[in-house]
């Protein structure tokens, strides 16, 4: 994986954070989602992409965990449409 970094921000609207993701120094919008502290708090500064799947680190966190578990179609997605490798099998298979 390159050294992409998932991170979260407050939107405009209340009540919901913005996930984004930085790929080839651009931020790309992933999803939004409602409001959770535990999951702000984790996100807001950053976690690179190779711990953003770690669950160990969460401490059973079922905020994370929902969050975590959108992260590889999202990816999946914003791969296709913009044309970036993220993903190490991405990388790999081009």
């Amino acid at each position: 994986m390159k050294t992409s970094v998932i991170y979260c921000k407050d939107s405009n609207t209340k009540g919901i954070i913005d996930f984004y993701i930085t790929s080839e120094n651009e931020s790309i919008y992933m999803f939004s989602q409602k409001y959770r502290r535990s999951t702000y708090d984790y996100y807001r500064n950053g976690v690179l992409l190779k711990d953003a799947f770690n669950y160990k680190k969460i401490h059973n966190d079922k905020a994370i965990m929902n969050v975590i578990k959108r992260f590889s179609p999202s990816i999946s997605y914003i791969e296709k449409a913009y044309s970036v490798s993220i993903m190490n099998k991405t990388i790999c298979a081009n």
